[in-house]
């Protein structure tokens, strides 16, 4: 069980084995190498935070720490390596669990939203959800990289995601509904705009105008980048698809953008990419896989599959 007074768990008969301070005293004490520090950190006394350690000690019957002199920093021991893995796992479960209970208490579900899926699909999925779906949908907007994150820490209950490559995490569910590939931006007075296709090699001295550094497609540029030996100039960072567009119609820069994006303005030529292998913007709806979601939660994110899948296909 896990009591929230001490935050301890305990097997079905009650026995003790951890304290989920310990722990974080533990890994704090891991990171900082300082009994003082860490003491400092939770505002607990010294004795305090030995006194974790030695129980921790007596649990697994192994010396966890190597304690120098009061002017050196401690080291762990091998079987205080081993726990320092399982601790973090453990303590990062223990937060998991806690913001997912309580968020389970909320009608309200947490998404998170990429620019591009914002602007490009949302408008067409919110369209068919029901307004008591929209109301009770709190929605954050940032890059996929940055969405990924807090969906595993649980600041998100669910996000779509832009990716490239396999989202390869075992606490992550993803299913993939829409990709597309890249194209280069260029404005129709820009003398590449009379082509129709170009390859990423000869962009070389042309100013780029992209997304900021949490966003698939500047992971997706620093590729390109590296495979044709080049290190193309970066003027300006944005985290608005229409203000990208917009600077590259007004001949600012040149620009790096998947074709998820539908581009209206006339003044903007499309060029299509001609690297092989050529990478692909994938669009995915994500979740953890262990969560457990109230059944409000549940009825809102069935509903938001079905729309995002069925719109994908028509």
């Amino acid at each position: 069980m896990i009591n929230n007074g001490n935050q301890q768990v305990s097997d079905n008969n009650g026995v003790i084995h951890m304290n989920i301070n310990d722990l974080q005293y533990y890994v704090s004490l891991s990171q900082e190498k300082n009994f003082s520090k860490v003491a400092q950190q939770y505002h607990v006394s010294q004795p305090t935070v030995s006194a974790a350690i030695k129980r921790l000690e007596t649990q697994f019957a192994s010396q966890l720490l190597v304690r120098g002199n009061p002017h050196q920093a401690i080291t762990l021991t091998p079987a205080g390596e081993q726990l320092l893995a399982h601790a973090n796992e453990m303590l990062y479960h223990f937060r998991l669990a806690t913001v997912e209970i309580q968020n389970s208490h909320r009608q309200h579900l947490v998404m998170g939203m990429p620019p591009i899926i914002e602007t490009n699909y949302f408008p067409r999925i919110a369209k068919q959800l029901p307004d008591h779906y929209l109301e009770n949908l709190d929605t954050v907007e940032e890059g996929s990289l940055s969405a990924l994150k807090d969906l595993k820490y649980g600041k998100l209950d669910i996000s779509f995601l832009g990716y490239v490559d396999e989202i390869d995490d075992s606490e992550i569910q993803i299913d993939e509904f829409d990709r597309q590939p890249f194209s280069i931006l260029v404005t129709k007075q820009n003398p590449l705009a009379k082509r129709t296709t170009i390859a990423f090699r000869e962009l070389k001295g042309q100013p780029f105008i992209l997304f900021k550094n949490s966003f698939v497609h500047d992971q997706v540029f620093r590729t390109l980048a590296q495979a044709n030996h080049m290190r193309p100039a970066v003027i300006f960072r944005s985290i608005e698809t229409q203000s990208i567009i917009n600077l590259v119609a007004q001949d600012v820069g040149i620009g790096l953008l998947s074709n998820a994006v539908k581009v209206t303005n006339p003044n903007v030529v499309l060029l299509k990419l001609t690297d092989t292998p050529q990478p692909k913007f994938k669009l995915g709806l994500a979740t953890r896989k262990d969560t457990v979601f109230s059944p409000s939660q549940a009825k809102i994110i069935e509903k938001i599959r079905q729309v995002t899948f069925h719109s994908s296909k028509s």
